[in-house]
């Protein structure tokens, strides 16, 4: 017989008695399989499970997660390694755990969505800080700093899909057996009861799982070598397949919820590959525009059902229009900005060159590049799509980075007629910002509010 049993702090217990159920058989909602017994002995509400043959904890937490309210699979298995003594993972076979259920502490909740017209305020997140219960408390104390988005990693550069996949080009990152985040479907549930703005990226075309993988759809040295970048792999965005499987994840993740695709990494690389080199610079840009652009086109295509945005990241180099850098990325601003919703330019003062426009530390200078280069993007796209760009919040080539380097670029901003704008460090680190982002933000309105 199979028994479900709850316990809560007044130690009631509840038992439903079931039909006996095959082992490992993933039981309706509430039900979970094996032989349970009605014990009291934990202060926090609990499920029962007896442990069957070839059970592992990875293999409980994953059927029945969904039952318990936590946020990811390693949460689930910290707890019931607590609740139940466990100095390992070993189980028997017979052994009784208590899987205690999880309770939803308070959370805050945007007032100011960007949906209703509100201005974005985002950050960066990468798919590991997505796939841990913290991710919630740093999303909430960005919320009541006025913060209303989200931008996080559904494939980043090293080619690991952060979510559960069914396409068969995807993996999930060298050693990962599983994907850092849990359950795409909880997760934007538990986004989207806060209010905010969700920007699902994809890096395109540097890709080191699937060139790794798949060398034939990678891009080649004369020598017949992949072509590399830290440690990645470019694949070709001229291929068929390499194009569908990125426009599938597009389409799992819209199916999911997200309000905007992004796309980064949308383009050729820049560190010398000269594959395709045309014999001058002007026919490798229009050959290379037409790949990129031809992408994007079918982008918007396989998206406009779902009535989501489409952004794209470019270099904050290519305001300035130099021939080099379209021939080397292949992205021309003016068409791209005919396909896509968003241009997100990536202005990060540090990342020009000393001397640059005569600023000798442009790492010095946000408010000058900051606001030249978004005025400069939307003389570019002639209303043809938002400029919302990437600020740098990172002390890269920086003297002083505090609070005030961040408030400088928001108002350079704002002053230069961007549609928002969002924060990006690598390591999801905004202690910095989150400091100064009150005042630039003083028209929030955070309620809090109790789960039931």
């Amino acid at each position: 017989m199979a028994v479900f049993a709850v316990q809560n702090a007044m130690r009631i217990t509840l038992m439903v008695i079931l039909v006996s159920l095959p082992v490992l058989q993933i039981a309706t909602p509430g039900i979970l399989p094996g032989t349970a017994t009605a014990q009291a002995a934990s202060s926090e509400k609990t499920l029962t499970y007896t442990v069957q043959q070839d059970d592992t904890l990875l293999k409980i937490c994953s059927r029945h997660r969904h039952l318990t309210n936590h946020y990811s699979l390693t949460d689930m298995l910290t707890a019931i390694r607590r609740v139940n003594g466990l100095e390992s993972n070993f189980l028997r076979i017979g052994q009784v755990l208590q899987i205690p259920i999880h309770e939803e502490a308070d959370f805050s909740r945007v007032a100011d969505r960007v949906n209703n017209g509100g201005e974005m305020r985002g950050i960066y997140l990468t798919g590991p800080a997505c796939g841990v219960s913290s991710v919630l408390a740093r999303v909430d104390r960005f919320i009541k700093v006025g913060g209303n988005a989200v931008v996080f990693d559904a494939k980043d550069i090293d080619g690991g899909v952060s979510y559960y996949s069914r396409h068969p080009l995807a993996s999930w990152g060298a050693g990962r057996s599983t994907p850092v985040i849990s359950s795409l479907e909880d997760m934007m549930e538990r986004f989207d009861k806060r209010g905010l703005y969700v920007v699902a990226r994809i890096a395109l075309f540097l890709d080191g799982e699937l060139g790794r993988q798949r060398p034939d759809l990678a891009l080649q040295d004369s020598m017949g070598t992949v072509w590399s970048e830290r440690g990645c792999v470019w694949v070709d965005p001229a291929q068929p397949e390499v194009v569908q499987y990125n426009l599938a994840l597009a389409g799992e993740l819209a199916r999911a919820g997200v309000d905007e695709i992004q796309f980064d990494y949308v383009r050729f690389p820049t560190n010398g590959w000269v594959g395709d080199w045309q014999g001058n610079t002007e026919a490798t840009a229009t050959r290379r525009r037409a790949v990129i652009t031809g992408f994007l086109a079918a982008a918007r295509d396989t998206l406009d059902e779902y009535g989501i945005k489409i952004s794209a990241d470019l270099y904050g180099i290519m305001a300035w229009g130099q021939m080099v850098d379209l021939a080397l990325t292949g992205q021309h601003v003016p068409t791209i900005a005919s396909l896509v919703d968003v241009i997100c330019p990536m202005i990060y003062p540090s990342h020009f060159g000393p001397g640059f426009e005569g600023r000798k530390r442009p790492g010095d200078d946000p408010e000058y590049f900051i606001g030249e280069g978004t005025r400069r993007f939307l003389n570019m796209v002639a209303g043809q799509a938002e400029i919302r760009p990437w600020l740098q919040a990172f002390p890269y080539r920086v003297t002083r980075f505090d609070g005030e380097y961040i408030s400088i670029q928001v108002k350079a901003t704002r002053a230069a007629g961007g549609k928002g704008w969002c924060l990006w460090n690598p390591a999801c680190r905004y202690d910095v910002a989150l400091n100064v982002l009150p005042a630039l933000c003083s028209d929030r309105v955070v309620s809090q509010v109790m789960t039931p």
